[in-house]
């Protein structure tokens, strides 16, 4: 992070899910390294609170809590926990979500559906519910995690496709929802990031082939790519921007 990011988030607090590893982990980094104490969240205790050791062993403040966002209840208390912990929440990064590789005719097609209908979209609006009085308090922002998947179909993910497509339009309708009360509400598009939950993709040839063959910078991304969309968008850098979803994606969607 160059330094003149290292305060652009100062007095910020930030909240991410899905932050023990991949793309959450990296984007927790990013907003610590920027000034932000950070709360993060996942469903693997022990590698949220590794991470969260990592960020203060590089001098930030950070917290660690085990969080599964299909709990209702759980993400309340775990707002109150965030609350207590560091002040009233500015920012909102909802990270977590799943991936399940199914084609309709498939027998587990939808129980995988629901699967990622809980995690991926219903999780994310549990969070925001459980952060909106905090978020209202300090007008704060939200970048919710979609994919190329919130734009377009492809092979044996009609089910992560319909998950990913809802974030997009939770996405812009929270951000009209919102904007009254000073709320931003974006969210970042990546495309093929080397993370644990792309290892399948990776791994098959005729995927990456028909990935990289429709991506113009014909490589995948890293974790750390994501920083800065994520930051900009957390911060008031883009504070005439609201109910947007920007490609993270080597300009897969542009081809």
């Amino acid at each position: 992070m160059s330094e003149a990011l290292s305060g652009l988030l100062a007095g910020d607090v930030a909240v991410i899910t899905g932050a023990a590893q991949g793309n959450g982990a990296a984007i927790a980094l990013g907003l610590a390294a920027s000034g932000a104490s950070v709360i993060l969240c996942d469903v693997n205790d022990d590698g949220v609170r590794e991470q969260a050791e990592r960020i203060g062993a590089a001098g930030g403040q950070a917290r660690g809590f085990a969080l599964d966002v299909t709990d209702r209840l759980a993400c309340t208390e775990i707002a109150r926990e965030a609350e207590a912990a560091f002040g009233k929440v500015s920012i909102l990064v909802n990270n977590a979500g799943i991936t399940r590789r199914t084609a309709p005719h498939e027998p587990d097609f939808l129980s995988h559906l629901d699967a990622q209908l809980d995690v991926n979209l219903q999780g994310m609006a549990n969070m925001v519910v459980a952060f909106l009085g905090q978020l209202k308090a300090t007008r704060g922002r939200i970048v919710n995690l979609g994919s190329i998947a919130s734009f377009v179909g492809y092979r044996n993910s009609a089910s992560y496709a319909a998950s990913k497509g809802g974030v997009l339009q939770l996405t812009k309708a929270l951000a009209c929802d919102l904007a009254a009360d000073g709320v931003r509400v974006n969210g970042i598009a990546p495309g093929v990031i080397v993370t644990p939950m792309t290892e399948g993709t990776r791994a098959n040839p005729d995927a990456m082939a028909r990935f990289m063959g429709h991506t113009p910078m014909g490589r995948v991304g890293k974790p750390e790519e994501l920083v800065g969309p994520v930051l900009f968008l957390a911060s008031n850098l883009s504070s005439y921007v609201t109910g947007t979803m920007l490609p993270v994606d080597g300009g897969y969607l542009a081809n």
